[in-house]
């Protein structure tokens, strides 16, 4: 009986250990993988507002779209 229970313990212990190596392995590659995929991420543009230098020109940003092209 009391071989049995040592050898149950000693069992119990060695997959704990196992179970502890394989989570040590895995997170920091799981914390890779999703890291990287966050930095595939397209930028978004910023706004860019023109103003006219004097009073009496027209900024790009102003023009209407049927006088384009």
């Amino acid at each position: 009986m009391k071989k049995d229970a040592i050898s149950t313990g000693l069992f119990i212990a060695i997959g704990f250990l196992c179970v502890a190596i394989v989570i040590a392995i895995l997170v920091p590659l799981v914390r890779d993988v999703v890291s990287k995929a966050d930095d595939n991420r397209p930028d978004i543009p910023g706004v860019t507002m023109l103003q006219p230098a004097q009073p009496g020109q027209m900024a790009l940003g102003d023009i209407l779209p049927h006088q384009m092209g």
